[in-house]
């Protein structure tokens, strides 16, 4: 009786084997996939990154330029409040000087990246009573898309005001 039963069981130790080492590599190609995951996500952060410190280097350009951003003409105490002026900041908007200066180093750090740049300066002109002081507000906002090597298109946006007072 002992005899057939011994002979039922053999090979059920190798199979046993097989299916544990089926389970390990299992586990181990799961792994590997949980750390190709964190890598792709590591890159995605480092283009998002990258794109924010790039718009805020402009933004920061902007914001020291303030012989640019007062550069608008000079309205009456008759004009409206909020009047829709020429812009003062063109030269930063897409194809102006400063934007081609900044956008030639900034390329070189997002390959495959398009940015555009547009503003809108909004003057708000002084009470005649009060003084002679016209601050200019202009919108900017700043667009960043690239394309990740095999991946998809991603965008970047900020918007901002640059606030700059003149004597009128």
């Amino acid at each position: 009786m002992k005899n057939t039963l011994i002979s039922h069981q053999r090979g059920s130790m190798i199979l046993e084997a097989l299916i544990s080492i089926l389970i390990f590599s299992m586990g181990i190609l799961a792994i590997v996939g949980l750390q190709a995951n964190s890598i792709k996500m590591s890159s995605d952060a480092k283009y998002r990154t990258d794109a924010s410190l790039l718009a805020d280097r402009l933004v920061g350009m902007m914001w020291t330029d303030l012989s640019a951003a007062v550069a608008v003409p000079s309205v009456g105490c008759s004009n409206p409040f909020n009047t829709v002026m020429p812009n003062g900041l063109a030269d930063y908007q897409t194809g102006g000087a400063q934007f081609n200066a900044w956008w030639a180093a900034a390329s070189s750090v997002m390959p495959n990246a398009v940015a555009t740049v547009n503003t809108a300066t909004v003057l708000n002109p002084p009470a005649c009573s009060v003084g002679r002081q016209q601050t200019s507000r202009t919108s900017t906002t700043i667009t960043i898309s690239w394309t990740q090597p095999g991946g998809s298109q991603h965008t970047y946006n900020t918007t901002t005001t640059v606030n700059a007072q003149k004597d009128n």
